[in-house]
């Protein structure tokens, strides 16, 4: 059996200082949903040893999720090539707001929030990059002290109407949603930023692809080279509805989550969805994709264990964690292993809602609360292939294995007989 999780942990801890163009490339490829441009890339990596690479961020909130985390685990693999890693912390840009897939104008945070959000974030995407390898920049150090003559110098040269095409905007337009001039010059600003930095290479989501060609057309305004873009996938939640990950959907993995719960969550997504996250959170090189999706259609269960193996392990950077998580992982969760002292045992009519069966029983406060817990999919059936997110309409005969609702309390149920 192939050891996928432990061959891509002992990566993580690799320098590829020195690594020839084409090998780098071919790491980093597989980790982005598209490149402008990928001969560029290749051109720019060969022209500068230490290329200058950016990432910025808004601290709009304080708990982020590993959908967050994507491209970061690119812009590690950067700094393990010896590359100057430029993370920007928009302190000033925040106050504006990125306008990307938004419906309304999002509410400016004030600097105290903005600060606040900021050590908590830190702290969270320090546990899958070394901070120690980021040179770390506030956005309002050179954005604030720019005068007007300046600014209308920059946005004489920008076309107000090829703007206003965005889709955010035109949708917002249309139900009569307020589109600010500040959310129309956000791109100038992090194009300001490239600038200011001699920026050769951005990281970001596949979303932002507005404004990063924002970007560029301010740096060629200046009479710069324009900035290599790499965009990363917008990663897919948990419960394999086509939707992306977030918080608003309850389809998240938490970075503050618990290793047990993180775990399970990645347990939890559908077969379909393991090579892409397999994609994004390990190194795995281009030469190796054929064989990675073999390994996950041949065996998609353990591919699934390995996976959640691996994102806890490089977490913790101990990929002793990781295994110890999937060994408490298979005790628990298998059918025969979970003992009937754990479980509250309930005996219903095959065609009764597990919603009704589970008020019934008594444990819970109120409907209101079930539903509550359904609507987080914190009620999951549990068996020897894993975890399956229940819904409140699902019928007890339908349910296999045993159900862990919320984090420690299981049940089983049997058939009512003639029912």
């Amino acid at each position: 059996m192939k050891r996928l999780d432990q061959q891509f942990f002992a990566r993580n801890s690799e320098s590829w200082v020195g690594m020839k163009v084409d090998e780098l490339v071919g790491f980093l490829l597989p980790k982005c949903q598209e490149v402008i441009t990928t001969d560029r890339l290749r051109q720019k990596i060969s022209e500068h040893p230490t290329l200058k690479v950016k990432f910025g961020i808004d601290p709009t909130a304080s708990e982020i999720h590993i959908g967050h985390v994507v491209p970061i685990m690119l812009l590690r693999q950067f700094a393990k090539a010896g590359h100057h890693i430029d993370f920007i912390i928009g302190d000033f840009t925040a106050r504006v707001g990125d306008p990307t897939a938004r419906d309304t104008g999002r509410v400016p945070l004030s600097p105290e929030q903005i600060v606040k959000n900021m050590e908590t974030y830190t702290s969270q995407i320090g546990k899958y990059i070394d901070l120690r390898m980021l040179h770390i920049h506030h956005n309002a150090k050179w954005l604030n002290p720019m005068t007007l003559q300046e600014i209308f110098a920059i946005f004489q040269q920008i076309n107000l109407s090829e703007a206003m095409q965005r889709e955010d905007f035109r949708a917002r337009m249309r139900n009569e949603q307020a589109v600010s001039l500040a959310e129309v010059c956000y791109g100038v600003l992090m194009g300001i930023d490239s600038v200011h930095l001699g920026t050769h290479v951005e990281i970001g989501g596949i979303d932002q692809l507005l404004n990063f060609q924002q970007c560029r057309k301010i740096m060629r305004q200046f009479g710069m080279d324009e900035e290599v873009i790499l965009m990363t996938p917008i990663l897919e939640g948990t419960s394999g509805d086509g939707k992306k990950m977030s918080k608003s959907y309850g389809n998240y993995v938490a970075v503050n989550a618990t290793h047990e719960d993180k775990f399970g969550k990645i347990m939890s997504i559908p077969d379909r969805l393991i090579g892409q996250y397999f994609r994004c959170f390990a190194d795995v090189h281009q030469r190796e994709l054929e064989e990675l999706d073999a390994f996950i259609g041949e065996n998609p269960m353990e591919a699934k264990k390995q996976l959640a193996t691996l994102i806890v392990a490089t977490e913790t950077r101990n990929i002793e964690d990781g295994l110890r998580e999937r060994e408490s992982f298979e005790r628990k969760f298998s059918h025969k292993s979970i003992c009937h002292e754990d479980c509250i045992e309930l005996t219903e009519d095959t065609n009764a809602t597990i919603l009704d069966a589970l008020v019934k029983s008594g444990q819970f406060k109120s409907k209101s609360e079930l539903r509550r817990l359904f609507e987080q999919q914190g009620v999951r059936s549990m068996n020897e292939d894993g975890e399956v997110i229940l819904s409140p309409e699902i019928v007890v005969g339908q349910v296999r294995g045993v159900v862990r609702v919320g984090k420690r309390r299981f049940f089983q149920f049997r058939i009512l007989e003639g029912g």
